[in-house]
Order: C-alpha cells, then structure tokens, then sequence
C-alpha cells in the first residue's frame, strides 16, 4: 500500500477526526480511504448518467414510451401524496 502526505487545516482535521468519531472508523486513514471511494464511485455515477443522456439524445424516445414515463411520473406523484 502506498503513502501519501496531506496537508490539512485545523478545521478540516477537526472534521476528519468527527467523522472517525462518528463513523465508527478505526482510523483517519480509513475514514479518508471511505472518503475517495465515494469520490471515485460518485464520479462513475456520472459517468454513466452522461454516457445515458448522450445515448438517448442520438436515440430519442418514441411517443409511447414518453407517454409512458408521463403517466409513471403522474402515478409517482400521486402515490407520494
């Protein structure tokens, strides 16, 4: 495993040593690993959800599958009510 140096403020250490607190972390390197696998998985979310968007802009939908997600967004609404 490799080793890395950072520099933090007092205020940022503060809240790292919360979060291990708090977190139930064993240590400020396992919180800030947790930490960069979110960042990491965050970013491949938006990968994808851009991947998505470009695909059904060169695809748009077809009339019934918009009336379709019309109608499911009208069933959601009315179910969250």
């Amino acid at each position: 495993m490799s080793q890395i140096a950072v520099r933090l403020s007092a205020k940022e250490l503060s809240q790292l040593d919360s979060a291990v607190r708090a977190g139930g972390f064993r240590s400020r390197a396992e919180a800030v690993r947790a930490g960069i696998e979110l960042l990491v998985a965050g970013a491949r979310e938006d990968r994808i959800a851009r991947a998505y968007a470009h695909a059904y802009s060169d695809t748009p939908l077809t009339e019934d599958e918009t009336q379709m997600l019309d109608a499911a967004a009208e069933l959601a609404g009315e179910l969250s009510h």
